[in-house]
């Protein structure tokens, strides 16, 4: 209950802790977009051994083309998955330090929390800048709670989707 008397420095300090928290999360995501830049020119650089090595290990049992479509579409897509993911994850952060600014915390009846924990004041302003990123921006918010086992079904998807694509151009 000594959450609730909290005075105005006490919560502007909160708010200020998260915005710094909502900013280091950005400025991480930021830094993994820049990896996965660097990682692409990498994996563009090394693309044309790996495949030659591939076909010529695999080449008697399956038709080269289909083993450099394969690797392709593996590369590719999981490259996508990544960028998408992450590119997700640090707009759904630039929201919510944008939005720990303006939103009202949460009231304690209004959270729902596990017996043995304590609502505090920070998870209060925490929980409202959600509420208030999942209303105006639903879209971006799905990059927030994505599990890994979608994010594998993701790939899954758009690796079918490009070694069909590539085997009807090769056919064609």
């Amino acid at each position: 209950m000594e959450e609730l008397r909290l005075s105005v420095k006490d919560k502007q300090d909160a708010r200020m802790a998260l915005l710094s928290y909502y900013s280091s999360e950005c400025i991480a995501y930021g830094a993994y977009l820049l990896a996965l830049a660097v990682g692409f020119l990498g994996l563009v650089e090394v693309t044309p051994p790996l495949l030659e090595i591939a076909a010529s290990m695999v080449s008697p049992t399956l038709p080269e083309q289909l083993v450099r479509s394969i690797i392709l579409g593996l590369m590719a897509s999981g490259f996508i998955v990544f960028v998408f993911y992450v590119l997700g994850r640090a707009v759904v952060w630039g929201y919510l330090r944008l939005a720990i600014v303006n939103v009202k915390p949460k009231g304690g009846n209004e959270l729902k929390f596990e017996p043995g924990t304590t609502v505090t004041f920070m998870q209060q302003l925490h929980e409202a800048c959600l509420d208030y990123v999942k209303r105006k921006h639903r879209l971006w918010t799905r990059f927030y709670g994505l599990r890994v086992r979608y994010l594998a079904l993701i790939w899954l998807d758009l690796f079918v989707v490009f070694l069909a694509v590539s085997v009807m151009l090769s056919v064609a």
